[in-house]
């Protein structure tokens, strides 16, 4: 039976994947089966649409244990997380949070622990999207204030994809340019296209 983790960073500033590799170390599963989304909202791009998750998605097929810190790393939309978590139960996949060790199994057959298990899951769901929604209002509703009092520039970028694709133009290892500029492949890849499409058109 195949142990998987998954995890989910949204972005690269103020987020690492490596508290979620540690995570997964914890519950003893190794780095090789280990997938990791960085730079990915868990709103806006399905879970189908991700790399690492297809991954998961594959290697699950016939059962197993997926481990997430929260049901949110899979997605934060109501309808896509609550069809993806009965696809994965359909198949006998016991989902674990290790975060409270809430459990979600696929083979259970009480069907009095299932409708308990499917509540569980329903209210778990509609919480992730609406903690989004909430905290993108919030945000929305301080930019608008900031903004009114004349103090909102927007964001700073903090990274610099021109050094980024320069280091690794200049024949840097991936790794090593993120471990010097504090980012995640994602963000790599993302300096590395746009130094190439800046190329291309000059």
């Amino acid at each position: 039976m195949r142990n998987l983790y998954y995890g989910r960073i949204s972005t690269v500033d103020g987020q690492s994947s490596a508290s979620q590799y540690a995570d997964a170390e914890k519950q003893g599963v190794a780095q090789v089966d280990t997938f990791i989304d960085e730079g990915v909202s868990g709103y806006h791009v399905a879970p189908a649409d991700r790399a690492e998750w297809q991954k998961v998605e594959h290697d699950l097929r016939h059962g197993g244990v997926l481990y997430v810190r929260w049901l949110d790393r899979i997605s934060r939309r109501y309808d896509e997380l609550h069809s993806t978590m009965q696809r994965l139960m359909s198949r006998g996949v016991k989902v674990v949070c290790t975060m409270n060790g809430m459990t979600f199994d696929g083979a259970d057959t009480n069907p009095m622990t299932k409708a308990a298990r499917d509540a569980v899951l329903a209210f778990m769901c509609a919480q992730g999207e609406a903690d989004y929604k909430n905290r993108r209002e919030m945000a929305d509703r301080g930019i608008e204030i900031a903004k009114a009092a004349g103090k909102y520039k927007g964001r700073a970028k903090s990274i610099n994809d021109a050094e980024i694709a320069q280091a690794v133009a200049d024949g840097a290892k991936w790794a090593d340019v993120m471990e010097r500029y504090g980012v995640s492949k994602s963000a790599v890849a993302r300096a590395v296209r746009a130094a190439k499409a800046a190329a291309e058109s000059a």
